[in-house]
């Protein structure tokens, strides 16, 4: 888009023909993402005039799309430093008028290829806590290749475990349940049912049938020296 409104000299058409867009949009009831071309795209890029100005415009484009009863969700950064994250949600939250923030990421570093979808996830987790309301999962593959299924499938966890870490810091109801029932069920050493309140149960079965047990009512860490086991000997 850059390089054709280089070229041509013309207005991006999106922009110049957006209420036209919103016509259409609100009579098939499409919402819109209004996104975020000006996004970092290293840490190098993060917070700067190019990005703060796309989101000033961007609340403009929102009041002007909820005037024609179209919904909208903003895109926002890509790569971004830790301490950067909270203050960029709030400013977006400030200048598009409290519209849902979907992240992509952000990537809190750039030296993490092959990663990048726990880079992405610790920066999901600190976005969604302050507001995001949107995480955009990354995999093992982003920025060296298309993702396999199985890359496609560890992302999407780690996505899932930021945003329900977010959901905990949020206090939003019944989110710390999931642990707090995780807990009881490693009191109880019970593995069946830690396994099956697994955010990926076939996985955390595979670790540990591939352990040699010393004691089958425990991991492989500890074995027979294991705490809880101990101390449910000791009131026995």
């Amino acid at each position: 888009m850059f390089a054709w409104m280089r070229l041509t000299g013309h207005e991006n058409p999106y922009y110049e023909h957006f209420d036209e867009l919103l016509d259409i949009c609100a009579e098939f009831d499409i919402t819109l993402s209004l996104g975020d071309a000006c996004r970092p795209g290293g840490l190098a890029d993060s917070t700067d005039a190019s990005q703060i100005h796309e989101l000033i415009t961007l609340g403009e484009l929102t009041k002007r799309a909820w005037e024609k009863d179209v919904q909208i969700i903003i895109e926002g950064p890509g790569h971004m430093s830790m301490d950067e994250i909270e203050a960029n949600v709030l400013l977006e939250k400030k200048l598009c008028h409290g519209a849902p923030f979907y992240v992509l990421g952000p990537l809190i570093t750039d030296i993490a290829p092959g990663y990048d979808y726990i880079t992405g996830a610790i920066g999901g987790a600190i976005a969604a806590s302050a507001g995001a309301g949107f995480l955009c999962y990354f995999t093992p593959a982003e920025h060296l290749r298309l993702p396999t299924v199985d890359n496609m499938k560890e992302g999407i966890i780690a996505t899932k475990i930021a945003a329900h870490a977010a959901d905990i810091a949020k206090k939003v109801p019944k989110a710390r349940d999931w642990d707090n029932k995780m807990s009881q069920a490693r009191v109880d050493l019970d593995w069946k049912q830690m396994f099956d309140l697994s955010i990926d149960p076939s996985k955390a079965r595979a670790y540990r049938e591939h352990a040699e047990l010393e004691d089958e009512t425990t991991c492989s860490m500890c074995g027979k020296m294991c705490a809880i086991r101990n101390v449910h000997e000791a009131l026995k």
